[in-house]
């Protein structure tokens, strides 16, 4: 399963990319990401092609990136700008890989394909999901031991928050009522989620004004191949729209590090108690719980039964929440065929 390469594809949260290198691997590749001191931010080929030492592990220097290993310095376009050596003199081929990037959201996008096809307009626009910088935001990023389309399947059915979930994200009692809709408008998919008439979840409870003991809950997750998931999850008063109620807004954005691992990066906000912290801090310690002692550990021993990212070949037994994550994986596979070269037939 090839990945799609012409896409954008998170390389880092922006506070992790400052004037000390950093690496990410983006679909097998090594990418050294740094900041200017101007404040630009800036992603190359991980590799100096003289010794091919990791440049992530040098120094900024102004504008370039200096190699810790001979001192060859590489400006933003990956060519080198100096060479400390004999007459200074710089070797044609002496280059990295500059990959397009675009800052936006408190997110460095990075494109890992063709150049030129890196259109900065399909860069996905959260401005508007995050209340245009209104709400506190919240952030994290964890590393997984799974392909990133067994993660897609875990985020498009949140039908199992009342098992993997039930002290943390969702009422236990929830699957009883739940009902689950799912939608496609061109290559994006929608998985809705409505559980009338339940108990909130721990991270609604304490701020709910009403002292009726039910809610109406939702959550409901869009997907933008290949890799980035917005999810709406909130409570109401029982049949009162989701505009009147408490939402928290998160965005799932997955970029593949090969094909066995995934950068999983998150950032959430809230439109209630907006203006403190302190509810902040206790939220992301809830998100970070229940992903690394009930997502993660479960999403990694799926991978490990599955012994393939290729769900359909293993002929799964599908409930009604799979529809989302299959209609996602149809499409994956779509784009990647219409990603590779055609095939010539030999004369």
């Amino acid at each position: 399963m090839k990945p799609i390469r012409n896409a954008w594809y998170v390389g880092a949260l922006s506070h992790d990319v400052t004037t000390t290198p950093i690496q990410q691997t983006v679909l097998g590749e090594p990418v050294a990401l740094y900041r200017t001191e101007s404040g630009q931010a800036v992603a190359l080929g991980d590799r100096c092609p003289h010794r091919f030492a990791p440049l992530h592990k040098g120094k900024v220097k102004g504008d370039y990136l200096e190699c810790p290993y001979h001192g060859l310095q590489f400006e933003p376009s990956g060519a080198c700008a100096f060479n400390p050596h004999g007459d200074g003199k710089i070797p044609q081929a002496a280059k990295v890989r500059h990959y397009p990037i675009v800052e936006r959201d408190g997110i460095v996008w990075i494109w890992p394909g063709d150049p030129q096809q890196a259109d900065e307009s399909k860069v996905i626009d959260l401005s508007a999901f995050f209340g245009h910088g209104k709400q506190l935001m919240i952030s994290g990023s964890y590393k997984l031991n799974a392909h990133f389309e067994i993660v897609l399947d875990n985020l498009l059915d949140l039908s199992h928050a009342p098992f993997l979930h039930p002290t943390t994200l969702a009422d236990p009692g929830g699957i009883a009522h739940l009902r689950f809709e799912m939608k496609q408008e061109g290559n994006t998919v929608w998985a809705y989620h409505y559980v009338p008439a339940s108990l909130p979840s721990a991270q609604f409870k304490p701020f709910r004004a009403s002292t009726e003991p039910l809610c109406d809950t939702h959550a409901h997750m869009r997907w933008d191949p290949p890799c980035n998931l917005q999810l709406d999850v909130g409570v109401t008063e029982c049949g009162r729209p989701d505009s009147e109620g408490l939402n928290i807004h998160i965005a799932h954005l997955l970029t593949p590090i090969d094909g066995n691992r995934t950068n999983y990066f998150w950032l959430a906000s809230r439109d209630f108690v907006m203006d403190n912290e302190e509810i902040s801090t206790l939220m992301q310690a809830n998100v970070n719980l229940a992903f690394t002692t009930e997502d993660e550990p479960m999403i990694e021993a799926v991978a490990v039964n599955m012994g393939t990212p290729d769900l359909m070949s293993l002929k799964p037994v599908l409930l009604p929440g799979d529809a989302a994550g299959v209609r996602a994986r149809r499409i994956l596979k779509q784009l990647r065929e219409q990603e590779q070269p055609p095939v010539v037939a030999p004369v």
